[in-house]
């Protein structure tokens, strides 16, 4: 019940608080009643590191990285992978200097390379892992151009980074590895006009996650309400954008606030070399404030995952038996965070 209560106080808080010619096409998907149900291969518990709500997880080279969103002493925890060992506890929870205000995605390039967002403080910091001496050690901190307001989520480039835009004037920038804005991309593909006279709310409606692949160049964005997903081709200019059966945000614009009226959208997204995965909820804001009234607790995060050519066919669609939260593919398995259990990890094969 507590879950379900600052969960819905947090989207709340949410709500208020490259490339040659570009070619652009829209389209809308559909999808199945009855889905293939994917039952999980084993969940992987973690009884040296307690987390309250694993939100995100990553892994490579042999090491796995897991963010705790409200954990109280630190936000990351480094395993070593495939046999989950902990590594070391980093990114310590506080005001201090060498400490985090929050933490809100990691990426990892390299054992030495791992990303990690501050949104609170606006800065990305890179961070080292030792597998041999079982430590992470903070190697560079670098400040996000004060024009970005609020940076929530960004993915490691070829030449920098890219981060989602919150001004609505914006989908996506380019920034250098010193943090300021090389170049601003995209806009926000509503079909409703009158949406674009009100941006800021309009920006916090469509406020999306992202992935890219710097292989292949392909970059998605998928909405945290309503059912968009939007796919950018950075090397060859293609771009899409599909509506799914619940369509864009739905909200009701408030001032420059946008308070949502619709669904909860996607949780996670992910892009491969031959795919793009997303993990989507679809619960109704009617339907959680129901439950909350009634002290009915439900689960947190999505039950669905899509999977999407890169060109934006829709291939599979499967129903999970765990509800989760951040998603990665890794040896043709799927691993994600989970919080309906006492694990923090749920692994699948695909």
């Amino acid at each position: 019940m507590k879950r379900i209560a600052l969960g819905i106080l947090a989207w709340c808080a949410l709500m208020s608080t490259s490339c040659g010619k570009q070619t652009s096409q829209s389209e809308g998907y559909t999808t199945n009643k009855e889905m293939e149900l994917l039952t999980c291969k084993q969940e992987i518990a973690s009884d040296s590191a307690f987390f309250r709500y694993p939100y995100r997880i990553e892994i490579k080279d042999g090491v796995a990285v897991l963010l705790d969103l409200h954990n109280d002493s630190h936000y990351l925890y480094a395993f070593s992978y495939p046999d989950w060992k902990l590594i070391a506890p980093f990114g310590r929870r506080g005001e201090g200097p060498d400490e985090m205000l929050s933490g809100d995605r990691v990426r990892i390039c390299s054992v030495d390379s791992v990303w990690v967002l501050d949104a609170n403080r606006m800065q990305i910091t890179r961070w080292s892992v030792d597998t041999v001496q079982k430590s992470v050690a903070r190697m560079e901190e670098i400040p996000l151009d004060k024009r970005l307001l609020r940076t929530l989520d960004f993915c490691k480039s070829e030449n920098g980074f890219l981060v989602t835009d919150y001004t609505g004037e914006y989908r996506y920038h380019e920034i250098g590895m010193d943090g300021q804005i090389q170049q601003s991309l995209g806009t926000i593909p509503t079909r409703d006009s009158t949406y674009l006279e009100n941006r800021p709310a309009l920006a916090q409606a469509w406020r999306t996650f992202m992935d890219y692949n710097p292989r292949n160049g392909v970059l998605a964005m998928v909405t945290q309400l309503g059912e968009v997903v939007e796919i950018y081709n950075r090397k060859t200019g293609f771009h899409k954008v599909l509506f799914g059966p619940e369509g864009e945000p739905v909200f009701k614009a408030v001032g420059g606030e946008a308070i949502p009226t619709g669904i909860k959208g996607f949780e996670d997204v992910r892009v491969t070399d031959s795919c793009i995965y997303a993990s989507f909820d679809g619960m109704s804001f009617k339907e959680m404030l129901k439950a909350f009234q009634e002290g009915k607790e439900l689960p947190e995060g999505g039950k669905y995952l899509y999977v999407f050519s890169l060109e934006g066919e829709l291939l599979h669609q499967y129903t999970l038996d765990h509800h989760v939260s951040g998603v990665e593919l890794h040896d043709h398995h799927l691993f994600t965070t989970s919080m309906d259990n006492d694990n923090p990890v749920v692994e699948y094969a695909l």
